[in-house]
């Protein structure tokens, strides 16, 4: 015959040989066989274009609805793309181009990439074709809940050094009618799936949209999946032998499995079972002892992880895994052995992921890279009308999710992700999230959730929230939060990881710290509604502010008790928020143009070592009780070029608004409207202050005329000594109310408050011929002047002497109308309830006082003269009076009294002639 015989295709598209004349193909006499398998390439000996006609391959995505033999060409498709894979790998090529076009694809046949090999798209669009409401020809399952079927469009599966390049990949999500209710809940379908070990390959430069699960699937399952059996309670000697032992376990031996391939497996990993994936082992780190096949010892690795790739040695055949601090070798250990590892070194660069019905990628494997990809309305919530499907029924939507996947230092750099519900969920031992801008989410930016180590730098988060879930079964769990741009919910109180938040940049949002370390941030407050400053311990060096141009100045509330060191504040309204008499310690730190207040009435207040620039303070106190706020200032920098008052009460409360002190201050002021250190907005004299021992200088060109107080009708007690003025003059002040002397160390009488030790000495403020020079303390202890009287109303911390001994109010309340017992031990409390009988039926007048049969910590006055009923009525604290026959009884609180020390004594001394 003429020609020359050049090739016989077998039914994978694989040449055959021999070849018979039956099956001949006759090709150009100029060429030889050798010859023509060698050039077809597209230009390269490495690079095969897919001849489609001979693979079965039809050009063309048909429209719904979908025939069979429309189903039956998609199918065809696969099939054809899988042979002409399979023939460019066995051929030696190492790239293979699909000519561009647009075909359809289905379920449930996968496209499965080999080894070494580059799938070039080259530009086409690959679709599934996909219906819900009708069955397809290869759904091969029973019932008619056809939305069910599902599949993966491409697979690495065992495979290395594979590639995905150029191409448009459209899932079944587009076709999809939803009618039945129960199909938003569908996740199994995925545009491209890595599995089974494969590792270091890719996929890039593609448009991958619309699948039920997710567009990229990172698993974390090995070539071979098992779990050991059998343990026991030893050790492992030197030469390999079990030896009893009572603090570890070692597994009865395990053999390696064959691998599918023929060649021996040369890593293995350990997994955990169960939803946690972490094993059940009390430490994560293990030994691992090899044998022979016939038993005899090669050797161990010592302190190998969970998830991490142990070597095999070449003759090995069996191994045994010994585990610390196991006491009971029949528990479960939940764990899996991944021979050939699990997916690793794996990369999805330069694509754009989109429309994933539940997410954009499962982040899974070890040492996996995601990066300048643009990831985009990936698991929908409010952004469902950009497709038109409901959003998925959980609200695990992730557009890259790592939940379900475990793993090892995934590596997600540098994509732009926005849209969707969440943002990223990381899990597994680390992960480094690095550079991406993270926008537009509904809830979440960034889950940090069973995570051993994550780093979180440099990355843009707007409109995206950050938080923290439990590091559950991992060993000291760390989170570093650096570098980064923040506009969301922030919460990294979780305690079980060790958290660093530094050198970002907040816009609205503070958080929840719980005890992270919180330094060096910048925090820019735009809302009124402002932010707050939880609880926490390190928090210092930062800078919390707003802009000057803002009309109203934004609210930061400080809840923390510190140690509160070095933060800067500028243009805020600052409120502390403590309602537990804790004391709120700010040192070092540094306010310009801020309004500091309480939030609540009666907090404790303490600024050392603070710079306060045109900042005005506002202890506050409406409508509260007759309980003072305490603001004390010492050593701080005071300035003011705006200011005309330092101190700016909002206190309607008479004798109850605020003790402020003020000592060791530098006051500088340039502003020669300046009128008084202390007003009040009230008329009421709510002010108590001790103003001593600073320096005040007007920096004007004539001197200040000024006062301490705008009005005398607001101060309730006043005591101003050895302050250094300069340039500045303030008019006298005159009356009882007013003390010119410090009676620390000085008084016009003897000392009747503080603590004071054996010979300390109080100098006479008001010497007088006749009279001593001052005091001298012979018994050390407190000094106090008041001793306790009959149905009278004493404020908490009231300080009282009976004998020798000095008690504290621990609540504000009434005394009884009989003398208490004071004990004279230490810290022991009494009810001042002495003389107060039970409720019975009788007549009363004004000014009794019964307790409840029932005791509630309260006591009850009669306010208007009777007799009393015949039940004994229901006594309510929270009512201001109670009727009881004809007799009104008003709620009064019981007084409890502690004992705090000694009373001081004094004498005179020194005669003064």
């Amino acid at each position: 015959m003429d020609g020359k015989i050049k090739k016989l295709i077998d039914s994978e598209g694989i040449d055959a040989f021999p070849v018979t004349i039956a099956d001949a193909v006759f090709m150009d006499e100029t060429t030889n066989l050798t010859e023509r398998l060698k050039t077809i390439s597209a230009g390269s000996a490495s690079t095969y274009v897919i001849d489609i006609e001979r693979f079965g391959i039809t050009q063309d995505i048909p429209s719904k609805p979908y025939k069979n033999a429309d189903y039956e060409k998609a199918y065809a498709n696969v099939l054809g793309i899988n042979r002409a894979i399979k023939y460019a790998s066995v051929n030696g090529f190492t790239a293979i181009v699909l000519p561009k076009g647009d075909y359809a694809i289905c379920y449930p046949q996968t496209i499965f990439m080999a080894s070494n090999m580059t799938l070039n798209l080259n530009g086409s669009t690959l679709k599934v074709i996909y219906d819900s409401d009708n069955k397809s020809p290869y759904d091969i399952r029973t019932g008619t809940d056809y939305y069910n079927f599902a599949g993966i469009s491409f697979t690495f599966s065992r495979v290395n050094h594979a590639h995905i390049i150029n191409g448009k990949i459209i899932g079944d999500v587009y076709d999809r009618s939803f009618v039945n209710p129960n199909e938003k809940s569908v996740e199994g379908s995925y545009g491209v799936s890595f599995t089974d070990g494969s590792s270091y390959c890719s996929v890039s430069h593609c448009d991958i949209s619309g699948y039920m699960g997710d567009n990229i699937n990172l698993t974390s399952q090995g070539i071979i999946r098992s779990a050991p059996t059998g343990a026991v309670l030893g050790d492992i000697d030197s030469k390999g032998a079990v030896i009893s032992a009572t603090t570890t376990v070692v597994t009865n031996l395990i053999t390696i499995p064959a691998s599918p391939d023929g060649f021996p497996f040369k890593v293995f990993s350990m997994a955990g079972q169960g939803y946690s994936r972490q094993t059940s082992l009390n430490k994560k780190e293990f030994d691992v002892f090899y044998y022979r096949a016939d038993d005899t010892y090669i050797g161990v690795l010592r302190n190998m992880r969970v998830h991490f790739p142990i070597s095999i040695p070449p003759a090995a055949a069996k191994y045994r895994l010994k585990f610390y601090n196991e006491t009971d070798p029949a528990k479960n250990f939940n764990i899996l052995i991944d021979y050939g590892g699990v997916p690793s070194h794996n990369v999805i660069e330069y694509n754009e992921i989109y429309n994933g019905h539940r997410g954009g990628i499962t982040m899974g494997g070890s040492y996996c890279v995601v990066r300048n990809n643009r990831i985009r309305n990936n698991g929908k919530f409010s952004n469902t009308f950009l497709d038109g499907a409901p959003a998925f029924n959980d609200t695990t939507r992730y557009a890259i999710n790592q939940e379900d996947s475990y793993g090892d230092n995934s590596i997600i750099k540098n994509n732009l992700i926005t849209g969707g519900f969440h943002g990223i969920l990381t899990r597994g031992y680390s992960v480094l999230i690095d550079g991406n801008v993270i926008t537009n989410m509904d809830v979440y930016g960034v889950v940090i959730y069973d995570q051993q180590y994550t780093n979180l730098k440099a990355n843009y988060i707007r409109r995206a929230g950050i938080l923290l879930f439990g590091a559950s079964g991992h060993q000291n769990a760390a989170v570093n939060i650096a570098g980064n741009y923040i506009q969301g919910s922030f919460d990294v109180s979780n305690t079980t990881y060790d958290v660093i938040c530094e050198g970002n940049y907040f816009v609205d949002t503070i958080g929840s710290l719980g005890d992270a370390k919180y330094e060096n941030n910048i925090v820019r407050l735009v809302n009124v509604t402002g932010a707050s400053i939880p609880t926490g311990t390190r928090i210092k060096n930062n800078l919390f502010y707003a802009k000057p141009k803002d009309v109203v100045k934004p609210e930061i509330v400080i809840n923390t008790v510190g140690p509160f060191k070095n933060n800067e504040f500028n243009g805020l309204t600052i409120k502390f928020n403590r309602t537990d008499r804790m004391v709120l310690n700010l040192n070092e730190c540094k306010f310009t143009n801020c309004d500091i207040t309480n939030q609540y009435n009666y907090n404790s207040i303490i600024l050392e070592n603070c710079d306060l620039k045109d900042t005005v303070l506002k202890p506050t106190n409406i409508n509260g009780s007759n309980n003072n706020n305490f603001y004390t200032l010492t050593n701080c920098n005071i300035e003011s070029t705006q200011l005309i008052n330092f101190f700016y009460l909002l206190s309607n409360v008479t004798n109850g608004g605020s003790v402020i002190s003020l000592e060791n201050c530098n006051l500088s002021i340039s502003n020669s409207d300046f009128k008084a250190i202390f007003d009040n907005k009230y008329p009421t004299n709510s002010i108590s202050a001790i103003v001593k021992n600073n320096y005040i200088e007007y920096k004007g060109v004539t001197t200040l005329i000024a006062s301490y107080y705008d009005s005398s009708t607001k101060v309730n007690s006043s005591i101003v000594a050895n302050n250094k003025l300069k340039n500045i003059s303030f008019l006298p002040l005159i009356g009882d109310k007013y003390a010119n002397y410090d009676p620390e160390v000085s008084n016009i009488k003897e000392p009747d408050s503080g603590y004071f030790n054996i010979g300390n000495i109080v100098i006479n403020a008001s010497p007088a011929s006749g009279k001593s020079l001052g005091w001298i303390c012979v018994k050390a202890g407190i000094a106090n002047n008041v001793v306790w009287s009959p149905s009278t109303s004493f404020t908490i911390g009231t300080k009282i002497y009976s004998g020798t001994k000095i008690y504290e109010a621990q609540n504000s309340g009434y005394s009884a109308s009989d003398f208490p017992e004071f004990p004279s031990n230490l810290n022991t409390k009494v009810i001042d309830t002495k003389g107060v009988p039970t409720w019975s039926s009788k007549s009363v007048k004004v000014g009794d006082m019964v307790l409840p049969n029932t005791p509630n910590g309260f006591y009850y006055e009669c306010i208007t003269a009777g007799t009393t009923g015949d039940k004994e009525p229901m006594w309510i604290p929270t009512v201001d009076t109670i009727s009881d026959g004809t007799v009104v009884w008003k709620a009064m609180k019981i007084i409890t009294w502690k004992n705090i020390g000694d009373k001081a004594v004094f004498n005179p001394y020194g005669l003064i002639n």
